[in-house]
Formats: C-alpha cells, structure tokens, sequence
C-alpha cells in the first residue's frame, strides 16, 4: 500500500510504509508519556494550591478592638465638677450643666420652687395668708437671712408700697431706694432700706434688707428678701439676692438654667 509523505511530498512504497508506520507508533508512544507527564504535573500543582487555599482560609482574622464609649456631659449643681465633653449651645446639655457660684447649691424646694441658696443654710417655713408658705434660708449664725414668698397684690411696685407702709414703722428706718426695674421683660420693682430692726429678728444690729418682688414664668409675683449686717457693706446681699433670683422658677414650671 502506498502513502503520501507530506513532509517529503511524494508517495512512499511498502517499505516506506513500513517505516512510516513504525515512526506514527513511536510517535503516539512519546506523546501518551507526555500526557501522562503533563497530567502528573496538573495534579501535583492542583494539590499544592488545595493545600495554600485550605490553609490561607484557616488563618486568625485580626480581631477588631471594639470602639471607645465617647464621653458624656454629666450634670452637676455645686460647681466641683466637670463636664467630660463640651456641649453646643443648641443642646439642652448646655443648660442642664449650669452651675451656681461656688458657695451656693441649688434647691428643689418642698414648696415647689427651685432657687439657689448659700451652702449648708437651715431652712424653715411658715403659714402664709396668700399662695404658698413664707420659706427662709438662714446662715447658721443668724445674721444673714434669704425670704422667698407669694405676693396677693397686682403689681411688684404696689406689692412693695404697701410693705413700705409697715417697714417706716421700724426703728432706723432709712429708704435707700423703692423704684420699679425699667426695661425688664416681666415687671419688677426693688425696696432696699437699712433697719436696726426687722421683723422676726432677735438679733440688734443694724441690717441692710433688698426686698425684690417680680413677675414669674407662670404669670404669678413672687417676693425675694434678702437680709444681713449693714456694717460690712452691700455687696454680699446684692450676690445673696441675684443668685437667688437668677435659679428662680416657680412651682410646676420647667426653667432652663441661667447662662453667664
């Protein structure tokens, strides 16, 4: 039988054929070892990677450190402590960490308002004929008194006018000043006078008295009074008075604390 050889281009005889033949068998020969040299190689770089992909997989992940608690604002009225962050002036934080000047506290008190008084003050309270009971402060020596009551008449400056009435009647009674507060957003008005007597006192020494009376929140005049010895001047009595007046808020209303 004859062949064609392509890579001579002429057809071969039987001879040719012969060794053609043979030359196709140990080719196919050579080629099934490649194969299988091939495959072996195939699977010995499968198995490797299996083994890297299985082992890669089995790693620790790192373990995330859980976020810090940021710090709140804590409230506080003696003044000794401090806010752990710095609220906005938008935030009701801004408000609630307020503190009074350092002496004072701020009180709740049982006759349902809130105000600012000396630290460590006895507190009383009597009977009252209008509204809520008279409440007093007073310092443990007894010199130095805060007053806070209701006031029945119309207007702080006609309430004080009649309290006037009775106070001439005091011995060393001397006016420094009754006058109505100008340019205030609720009406107030202001009796500062000098005494060397004062009703509920035992005491004899001359006092220097601020009695303020205002409009509250809630629409209604309340009275503050602030009492104390004239010989060391007037400066403590104004201080007594104002802080007092600025932690104001009367019963069943919720005030934001003072600023500044």
């Amino acid at each position: 039988m004859r062949v064609f050889d392509a890579d001579r281009q002429e057809w071969a005889g039987d001879e040719r054929e012969t060794r053609f033949n043979g030359d196709q068998q140990m080719q196919a020969v050579e080629q099934g070892q490649m194969l299988r040299r091939a495959a072996v190689v195939l699977a010995v770089v499968g198995l490797c990677f299996l083994i890297w992909a299985l082992g890669w997989k089995g790693e620790p992940q790192p373990v995330k450190e859980p976020a810090a608690a940021q710090p709140t604002a804590t409230e506080s009225w003696d003044g000794d402590s401090e806010s752990s962050a710095e609220p906005s002036a938008e935030s009701p934080a801004a408000t609630s960490a307020a503190t009074p000047p350092r002496g004072y506290e701020v009180v709740q008190d049982s006759e349902g308002f809130r105000s600012a008084v000396p630290l460590g003050w006895e507190r009383t309270s009597r009977p009252s004929q209008y509204g809520m009971a008279v409440v007093e402060y007073r310092s443990s020596d007894g010199s130095r008194r805060l007053q806070v009551f209701a006031v029945m008449e119309t207007s702080p400056y006609a309430s004080l006018q009649a309290a006037q009435l009775e106070s001439r009647k005091l011995n060393g009674y001397e006016v420094i000043t009754l006058e109505e507060s100008s340019g205030a957003a609720r009406k107030a008005a202001t009796h500062e006078y000098r005494a060397d007597e004062v009703a509920g006192e035992s005491q004899s020494f001359t006092r220097h008295v601020i009695d303020h009376r205002f409009e509250a929140e809630d629409g209604q005049r309340y009275a503050i009074v602030a009492y104390g010895p004239d010989a060391d001047g007037s400066d403590d009595e104004q201080e007594l008075l104002d802080t007092a007046l600025g932690w104001f808020c009367p019963p069943g209303k919720q005030c934001a604390a003072p600023t500044g």
